[in-house]
């Protein structure tokens, strides 16, 4: 089900929106399991003690699914829920009184609240409660009296109480899955750069074309890794929001967005380096200026520089040593100038080279030790 419309967002105040926009994400950890458990507990007992008890479960079941890992997502699961629930039961009710229950009514019902849910500024937690409240109620309302009304009053039992359970009983920010997301981004870097310089070393093989290396398909993946690097991240800081246990973790997200932020820059320099490598080797009209080993090593030197920084290792030793060589290899492929054009394809990719060693090493002077995108371990390789 599509996601809230621009339209509909922009008549809610902000706060608000990002509320009823918030998605539902998994059970989180184990704390979360057990508030889970115990807020579909008690809006159980709750429910059965002021209405029907076939009809608590209701309650128990909007409560599961209101908790979650963080107070933004606790809060938005259970305002999206209970809306959801008002708003389908409160078309099926007024349906069901007009034309009464038939296939063909219950049809329209649905369309309406699929149609209609669309078109809500809420996140598809609240979207779904719609259609399925109004499946129930238009089939189950006629046989169980008192099932709308009662629905209603379980899930705002449910919501609340799972609120309460959720937002009385904070967790910890979760920083672990961004880590291990910034760590996995940063290994996917190493191991294209090592395919750059693996199939450049395995021999030359012309290409037609529309074919390509094969580590171009690892270069597109790389936008995925980073998007899901993202989203960790942003979990992350979604945990920090309303949270007085999150406080004193801001600094750990400052550096996790710095370190997202260098990772970034260093994929787009290495996607770069990796198309215009595809461009000029192993092409029928294409005679590089640069000679394939002199790349290979090149490739391989900002592999090892990165991989070093990772590891926290002082670089800038090691990276003027690369831009020198790179400065010998621009002497080298300018020395006989016969074909400008080739000259300036292989003085393009030198540059390519450059700019990927000027991220890699950048506020390496300045700070020291930096981990790009790594833990405290080293990677095993």
């Amino acid at each position: 089900m599509a996601g809230a419309t621009a339209k509909g967002s922009a008549i809610v105040p902000a706060p608000l929106s990002q509320l009823l926009t918030a998605r539902s994400g998994s059970f989180g950890t184990s704390v979360t399991v057990v508030k889970a458990a115990v807020a579909a507990s008690l809006a159980f007992a709750v429910a059965d003690r002021l209405g029907p008890q076939r009809f608590a479960s209701l309650g128990a079941v909007v409560a599961i699914f209101t908790v979650q890992s963080s107070i933004v997502s606790t809060l938005g699961q259970g305002l999206q829920r209970v809306l959801g629930n008002i708003l389908g039961v409160a078309i099926a009710s007024l349906w069901v009184q007009q034309v009464g229950t038939t296939w063909w009514s219950l049809l329209v019902a649905l369309l309406v609240a699929l149609f209609g849910a669309r078109r809500l500024p809420l996140g598809f937690a609240g979207q779904a409660q719609i259609p399925i409240a109004v499946l129930l109620t238009v089939a189950l309302g006629p046989a169980s009296p008192g099932y709308g009304h009662w629905r209603v009053v379980d899930t705002v039992i449910g919501g609340a109480v799972g609120i309460l359970v959720g937002v009385g009983l904070p967790e910890r920010p979760q920083f672990g899955p961004a880590r291990a997301a910034l760590s996995a981004w940063g290994d996917a870097l190493e191991d294209q750069l090592d395919a750059i310089a693996d199939e450049l070393e395995s021999g030359s093989t012309l290409m037609g074309d529309h074919r390509r290396h094969d580590f171009i398909e690892s270069s597109r993946a790389l936008a995925a890794t980073g998007e899901a690097s993202g989203a960790a991240t942003g979990v992350a800081e979604e945990g920090l929001h309303l949270n007085p246990r999150g406080k004193r973790d801001r600094a750990e997200l400052e550096l996790l967005r710095r370190r997202e932020r260098e990772l970034l820059r260093i994929t787009l320099q290495v996607r770069v380096l990796s198309l215009t490598v595809d461009q000029l080797y192993d092409r029928p009209a294409i005679e590089p200026r640069l000679p394939r080993a002199r790349l290979v090593r090149l490739v391989r030197h900002a592999g090892q520089l990165f991989r070093d920084r990772r590891q926290g290792k002082q670089v800038l030793a090691s990276s003027l040593a690369l831009r020198a060589e790179i400065a010998h290899c621009v002497q080298t492929v300018t020395a006989q100038a016969l074909d400008a054009y080739a000259v300036l394809d292989s003085v393009s990719l030198l540059g390519r080279v450059e700019q990927l060693r000027q991220e890699i090493t950048v506020d390496a002077s300045i700070d020291g030790p930096a981990h790009v995108g790594s833990d405290t371990e080293p990677r095993a390789r």
